[in-house]
């Protein structure tokens, strides 16, 4: 199976200095923390009185996943991110070790743990990276304010794809599922049973969705065929809405040119929809 793994970019963005204006470069605070005796990479940059944690899609480091939008939010935010095993700075897994939703949020914790982080924070959930984030928030909700969630899926979206796809196109998307897997030690069909079992979200809490209008041209490389792009993306776009159901202050945003990769066709969205999060966070406050 080719590396590319079709549903995402599996890229690494090695990065010291991000450029708020043309001209005026913010350094980035880079360190480490351990988990269970496993060191795992962090970034900070910016110095806003709100903090983002940033929460990347499977198969890609936060800097790159967000590197079209970073610049934008240092300039007014804390921004900061750890990564995952295999990706940024941080080492693969031991050999034979499979990490799925419950890891990711432990790992998450133990970054907000440090002293760097102010707290309570905002959390951008990427595509996957928004289960971390909403399984997170649900089992700490004291330590978050708010989350934006960028086109991630709903939970039961794998399940009707493996009910409503052939044997033969649903056999495509389990060679991606195994390759996360087998090389990254990455379970994203356990996650989602993980999901579904997490305590609701806090009715109360600022949540925005985003969400893409455009089909996943990308996911065409796995070899699906027409009929199964069409369930992969139709299934998409009939099991987004639910998501506005997360809370009483859930809103939405559509990213009407958008393919998957909204933070670089369209960042406008994601600052449009911090920034609501934010406002909404400080209606509660008054």
């Amino acid at each position: 199976m080719n590396n590319h793994c079709f549903v995402l970019v599996l890229a690494v963005l090695q990065c010291t200095v991000v450029f708020a204006e043309p001209g005026t470069p913010l350094p980035i605070e880079h360190g480490s923390f351990a988990v269970d005796g496993r060191a795992l990479s962090y970034f900070c940059v910016g110095k806003g009185s709100h903090t983002l944690i940033l929460e990347a899609p499977s198969g890609i480091s936060n800097a790159e996943a967000y590197q079209n939008v970073l610049p934008t939010l240092a300039a007014d935010y804390r921004v900061c991110a750890y990564e995952r095993a295999a990706y940024g700075g941080s080492p693969p897994l031991p050999e034979g070790m499979v990490q799925s939703l419950n890891d990711y949020a432990r790992e998450l914790g133990h970054f907000l743990a440090l002293e760097t982080i102010p707290k309570p924070v905002y959390l951008l959930g990427y595509s996957y990276g928004g289960f971390v984030a909403r399984y997170f928030t649900a089992h700490h909700p004291e330590q978050v304010r708010g989350i934006v969630l960028i086109d991630s899926p709903h939970v039961k979206w794998m399940r009707r794809m493996q009910e409503d796809l052939s044997a033969e196109d649903w056999e495509k998307v389990e060679d991606i599922l195994r390759w996360f897997i087998d090389n990254r030690g990455h379970d994203a069909w356990i996650s989602s049973f993980e999901m579904e079992a997490a305590p609701l979200l806090p009715e109360d809490l600022p949540v925005a969705v985003i969400t893409r209008t455009q089909d996943h041209e990308r996911m065409l490389q796995s070899g699906i065929s027409q009929a199964g792009y069409r369930v992969y993306n139709d299934l998409h776009y009939e099991l987004a809405p639910k998501l506005l159901k997360l809370t009483k202050r859930t809103r939405a945003f559509t990213a009407s040119k958008s393919q998957h990769f909204i933070p670089d066709t369209e960042p406008e969205i994601v600052f449009e929809a911090i920034d609501a999060v934010i406002e909404m966070s400080h209606q509660s406050e008054r």
